[in-house]
């Protein structure tokens, strides 16, 4: 994960290059878009794994009202049940894994920009909405809890659109997911405000880009069933 800090660093450091070139001389504002223009370009490049995860939560949408009527036909036989589980995946075209696959690529990226953050000066000092600076904490703990919340709504758009919550599997990664979003937040509360910033404009981003692509994939989906 080091090796990306560098780059990423030099990266970051670009943009607040050209917006200083640009014009902008207010430092909140410098900063701002600094993180804003960062995260955005960092999805625009991960985009295509992003469709490929939204697809893959649509499909499931599809899947679990399959899968719970052959839990019903198959209950006293699990060996056949999972046959048949992976029998629907396979005909639905559903990966598993597939849906850890953009979060094991962001997590080094997350990484690695806590380190660009928290090693950057340019921070300290400068001062945003009610914060006094960037560089420091934020003893309000308005943006470590904004990001939680961002964080486990975000989670919860990744569950089946028609989700069981009598489904155990449901339940455990609606646990799993408050669980992760809290403890994000305990353990990383003292960190710089221009983390919390960062992660929140990346939970929004990341938000406004799968309800779009949703919704492009449904229309698709729609009209191809009219055309059959």
């Amino acid at each position: 994960m080091k090796v990306l800090v560098k780059p990423l660093t030099s990266f970051f450091m670009l943009i607040h290059s050209m917006l200083i070139s640009m014009g902008i001389s207010n430092p909140s504002w410098q900063y701002f878009l600094d993180i804003l223009i960062f995260t955005l370009i960092i999805k625009l490049i991960l985009l295509p794994l992003t469709i490929q995860q939204t697809k893959s939560s649509a499909k499931m949408t599809e899947f679990q009202p399959k899968f719970k009527e052959l839990q019903d036909k198959y209950k006293n036989d699990p060996q056949k049940l999972q046959k048949k589980q992976m029998e629907l995946q396979k005909e639905l075209g559903i990966n598993p894994m597939s849906g850890c696959l953009l979060m094991l690529i962001q997590f080094p990226i997350f990484i690695a920009m806590y380190e660009v953050i928290q090693n950057f000066p340019g921070f300290d000092g400068v001062p945003f909405l009610w914060l006094k600076s960037l560089g420091a904490p934020d003893k309000t703990m308005i943006l470590p809890i904004l990001s939680g919340l961002t964080q486990y709504f975000y989670g919860i758009m990744m569950l089946p659109k028609d989700a069981d919550d009598d489904d155990p599997q449901i339940a455990q990664q609606k646990r799993m997911n408050l669980f992760m979003s809290i403890i994000f937040v305990v353990m990383l509360y003292k960190s710089k405000a221009a983390l919390w910033l960062y992660w929140i404009i990346s939970n929004l981003l990341q938000m406004l880009m799968q309800l779009f692509i949703l919704k492009k994939y449904m229309q698709k989906t729609e009209e191809d069933k009219v055309v059959k």
